[in-house]
């Protein structure tokens, strides 16, 4: 009994190390200044359609484009956006590295931008 009791704490201890690998991995990856520039001016140009999408919508808001959803949505990636985008840009500023996940944060507002109907412009 004693045996097995020891050995599950070993396998438990194991795995923990395992998990701290992974968490130091995750946490401490970073991007550098030229990735960060790149995705920011990518965020810039997806902000600024986004922009004139609500422009549009606010005239035009029976439109199906123009849905209250599709509007909450884009609003709600533009400001998680700029945060990522303006935290980064403090990096860039003082020339180091930045955190991968901010990165990954700025990166998947860019593609759900690109998903939404503020990317595909709205009808003129």
């Amino acid at each position: 009994m004693k045996k097995l009791l020891i050995l599950s704490i070993l396998l438990a201890l194991g795995a923990c190390a395992n998990l701290k690998t992974a968490y130091q991995v995750i946490t401490e990856a970073s991007v550098s200044p030229t990735q960060i520039i790149v995705a920011a001016n990518a965020f810039d140009a997806l902000e600024g359609t986004a922009t004139q999408y609500l422009v549009y919508c606010k005239s035009n808001l029976t439109t199906p484009v123009c849905s209250a959803d599709n509007r909450r949505s884009v609003i709600k990636y533009v400001r998680s956006g700029r945060a990522a985008r303006n935290q980064l840009e403090t990096y860039v500023a003082a020339g180091n590295a930045g955190p991968a996940g901010l990165y990954n944060t700025l990166i998947a507002v860019i593609n759900q931008l690109n998903l939404s109907p503020a990317a595909s412009g709205a009808p003129r």
